[in-house]
């Protein structure tokens, strides 16, 4: 086996990488730990954007998608109360649908066996211990006491990039972990539902979805900066929580914290009769782009989450689209290399300005300020609370005379830590989102 490049890690970005490769004549080869393919990866998300579409023209008829989104929910829950944005765009009801709601572990199955079927050399179930060096180029991988050899290596391992932390590949040079205050952590679980159940629940008709995404001001006696998500299956929700680790305390249990919103009165209402199928957890990468690794090197590119190619300001998260992105991107650039027999950091380096001229890298440095208002600690412990109250009292009538709604406002935002300088202040903030 003389393959020209070896894809490590066989996730949405591996294996879109691995299909424009073998679409352009490409030995490749794609290794994933997991067995079946995707059995590692946590099931639930949402696919935004229509990248794949460069490589299969009608993915979206032909993948197992779950729903397509039509309707996006972005809200404030603080101890009982719920304040929430919704969002339905009659637009998003037409192909191709702006974002699709996934399982995971059947998903990424099934790119990989398009992977096949375009000729990629698919290896299930093995795990890559280290990369193969050769004059401090990256010349194959080694599992155990064998080594494959090729000219590329694309590196798409994940958020928890092993081989990067290994050889010393990250930003922070030789160290064996990246900064915790660069990650997050998610939990998510799937909860059965029965399908008429759910979309009767959440106005659905067919295979329309729903997105939601909350701010979780109800997690008492706790410095946890966490938010909350639901995303509709066919006849399931991927429920779940992202917390910020370094907001985390020994004290704090993140399974805890999940459990704070599945029974929070707005959440658990919609959960009501469902049955829990599926609970995990991983890590997420949360670092600017200064904080990215290097993309590429001699004899290597650095592609999805393995590269830190996840975003989130609250209202946006989006990760699987830049992870696709960046496959396609880094397959353009090995094909150029193959054709000029180049595979010197100075040719792979292509990848590098093809990522800077992406709407991937554009993205990162045009949100590059959003940790300012996403780790500010009032967003979560007294903005909820101000907004809930603010419009409870203002909408609960009393046979007293109300002042004005801003004025009504204010004063709870001031009651609960937030007078006018600090919300000024924060609205400032609030221009990174």
């Amino acid at each position: 086996m003389k393959p020209d490049v070896i894809i490590i890690g066989a996730g949405v970005a591996g294996s879109s990488c691995a299909i424009k490769l073998a679409q352009n004549g490409i030995k490749t080869v794609l290794i994933d730990r997991g067995m079946p393919i995707g059995s590692k990866n946590l099931s639930g998300g949402v696919l935004w954007g229509n990248d794949l579409e460069e490589i299969i023209p009608n993915w979206q008829e032909e993948a197992p998608i779950e729903r397509y989104i039509i309707n996006k929910k972005v809200g404030f829950l603080s101890e009982s109360d719920a304040t929430v944005l919704d969002f339905h765009f009659d637009s998003w009801n037409n192909k191709p649908y702006p974002g699709v709601a996934l399982l995971r572990a059947k998903f990424d199955e099934w790119l990989a066996q398009q992977a096949e079927k375009a000729g990629v050399v698919v290896l299930s179930g093995i795990t890559v211990d280290e990369l193969a060096f050769e004059n401090g180029a990256v010349v194959g991988v080694k599992q155990e006491d064998e080594i494959l050899t090729a000219p590329i290596v694309i590196i798409a391992e994940g958020a928890n990039p092993r081989l990067l932390l290994k050889h010393g590949m990250t930003y922070r040079g030789a160290e064996d972990r990246y900064d915790y205050r660069d990650m997050a952590i998610g939990l998510k679980e799937v909860i059965k539902l029965d399908q008429k159940i759910l979309e009767e629940r959440f106005l659905l008709e067919g295979n329309q979805g729903l997105a939601g995404e909350f701010i979780m001001g109800n997690i008492p006696d706790s410095d946890v900066l966490a938010g909350g998500f639901f995303y509709t299956n066919k006849a399931s929700l991927s429920i779940g929580c992202v917390v910020h680790l370094d907001s985390m305390r020994t004290k704090d249990r993140v399974y805890e914290i999940i459990e704070h919103f599945k029974n929070h009165p707005y959440i658990a209402r919609l959960l009501k009769g469902g049955e829990s199928i599926e609970y995990g957890a991983k890590l997420i990468p949360e670092m600017d782009y200064k904080k990215f690794p290097a993309p590429s090197g001699d004899g290597f590119m650095v592609i999805g989450d393995a590269a830190g190619f996840v975003f989130s300001n609250g209202i946006m998260i989006q990760g699987m689209n830049y992870g696709i992105k960046s496959g396609l991107l880094a397959a353009d650039t090995a094909i150029e290399a193959k054709q000029n027999g180049d595979y010197t950091a100075k040719s792979l380096k292509s990848y590098d300005k093809a990522l800077n001229n992406s709407y991937v890298m554009k993205d990162f440095k045009k949100l590059k300020n959003v940790k300012k208002m996403t780790k500010n600690p009032r967003l979560f412990k007294v903005y909820p609370k101000g907004i809930n109250d603010g419009f409870r009292n203002y909408l609960t009538e009393t046979g007293d005379p109300k002042d004005n709604m801003m004025k009504i406002l204010l004063k709870n935002m001031k009651e609960s830590g937030a007078g006018l300088f600090t919300l000024m202040r924060d609205g400032l903030r609030a221009r990174h989102l």
